[in-house]
């Protein structure tokens, strides 16, 4: 079945207060791998509920067949939806699933804003954008819509790939 306003789900994120303890659960118990790891993420501007902020971040992708997994554990205490997420005590739980457009503005114009509140934006580097958006009457998870870069897509293959074949060696690779 597939949502008449989104995409097809192509991510499932983990907010986790512990970046190693999250990736060792995810190796050693859910067999899933191996992860990239990106210790300080980089974007060139964001906002959380409107207001400009700057959170700072740790984040892991991997794939489960077909589905990717992220993991995001923040680095600071910086206002930002994934510190609210902790801080109402979520801890390794479902954050956000990811949907993906081919263009933002066009993607904005055609969702009834009555129903979906924007809790964060987040502008990419080089390119792309992100938004989180919280359905009206539900709390977590949000939905991240993504427009995002080809080599960004080429990166999330590079990672498909590698699991493909993925014989439990070398399960976090440092980007």
């Amino acid at each position: 079945m597939s949502s008449t306003i989104f995409g097809p789900v192509i991510q499932h994120a983990f907010v986790v207060r512990d970046m190693d303890a999250a990736l060792k659960y995810w190796v050693e118990v859910m067999g899933v791998g191996p992860f990239y790891r990106v210790d300080k993420a980089r974007y060139r501007e964001a906002l959380y509920r409107n207001e400009p902020s700057l959170p700072q971040y740790s984040v892991a992708i991997a794939y489960w067949g077909e589905s990717q997994i992220e993991l995001v554990a923040p680095t600071s205490d910086t206002p930002s939806i994934y510190n609210e997420f902790l801080e109402d005590g979520h801890d390794g739980l479902l954050h956000h699933m990811c949907v993906t457009v081919e263009n933002m503005a066009d993607f904005r114009r055609s969702i009834d804003a009555a129903n979906f509140e924007t809790l964060a934006e987040i502008a990419l580097m080089p390119e792309g954008h992100i938004l989180y958006l919280r359905g009206r009457g539900q709390s977590w998870p949000l939905i991240e819509v993504g427009e995002f870069s080809s080599s960004l897509y080429e990166f999330f293959a590079q990672v498909k790939t590698a699991s493909g074949g993925w014989d439990g060696r070398d399960p976090v690779r440092i980007v």
